[in-house]
């Protein structure tokens, strides 16, 4: 398809900024083994391993807040 009509304009909705809080895109960690959001270390602060303070595994996943509920069906 050589046309993009298909894709949308964003400027044609006009400000939406009040929509998105702040909040919705800090970013949160989730260690799978524990199975909530928890708090990390980071053991090396220019590499890309995080730990789990409470149980001290390094399976986290990262992502917004927002992300991770819908990802792991967190309530």
């Amino acid at each position: 398809m050589s046309d993009y009509g298909w894709l949308i304009n964003v400027e044609e909705f006009g400000d939406k900024r009040e929509y998105f809080s702040p909040e919705r895109w800090e970013v949160s960690f989730y260690c799978k083994d524990c199975a909530k959001i928890v708090e990390v270390e980071r053991p090396n602060p220019n590499g890309y391993t995080f730990v789990c303070k409470i149980c001290g595994w390094e399976n986290i996943a990262i992502g917004t807040l927002e992300s991770l509920k819908t990802k792991y069906k967190i309530k």
